[in-house]
């Protein structure tokens, strides 16, 4: 029994060690991209990489083929959005397994907005994925917002973005993980 419990222990530590270690696929100093799209890019050349865009409009030009609205700054209103677009490069990288991907919307204190979890498979005929967020008044803040990309819970890639408008106050809902009264 004490042995086993000494192997438990031993053991334990050594995988406590192993994630302390950390098992990133990723460099950990970030890259800024042209278009300011903070990018941690992968340790092995060619690895699945994204391009974020960030725009006002969901619709692309039928003339150009480029997306309508494109801004970092967005007014807050009634019926306004900000769509955001990922560009997913080289998704055959880590083979024909799917991809996990979540988008992640934070306010200005970094708090979690909303995520969207996407299985994305390389054979998909879009290599392009699209999250929005409402940024009615009564709902939104003026202030610096972010949106983030992970591949694999592993933050791959950010953007921020700003919201300007009236500074009204906002009620931040229960996001259901417990910590109110």
């Amino acid at each position: 029994m004490r042995f086993a419990m000494g192997s438990f222990a031993l053991g334990l530590i050594a995988l406590c060690a192993l994630l302390a270690c950390g098992c990133t696929t990723r460099i950990e100093t970030p890259a800024m991209a042209a278009d300011s799209t903070v990018v941690f890019t992968g340790k092995k050349q060619g690895d699945v990489e994204v391009s974020i865009t960030l725009a006002s409009k969901a619709k692309v030009s039928k003339k150009t083929g480029k997306r309508l609205g494109v801004a970092r700054v967005f007014d807050i209103g009634q019926d306004e959005k900000v769509h955001a677009f990922v560009d997913v490069a080289n998704p055959e990288a880590r083979g024909a397994r799917p991809l996990s991907f979540h988008l992640v919307w934070l306010d200005p204190d970094r708090d979690l907005i909303f995520k969207r979890r996407i299985e994305y498979l390389s054979a998909d005929s879009s290599a392009s994925l699209s999250s929005a967020l409402s940024i009615p008044k009564g709902k939104r803040v003026p202030g610096e917002y972010s949106f983030q990309v992970y591949l694999f819970r592993e933050l791959i890639a950010e953007k921020g973005f700003t919201l300007r408008g009236e500074a009204i106050e906002v009620q931040k809902e229960d996001s259901g993980s417990g910590g109110g009264i």
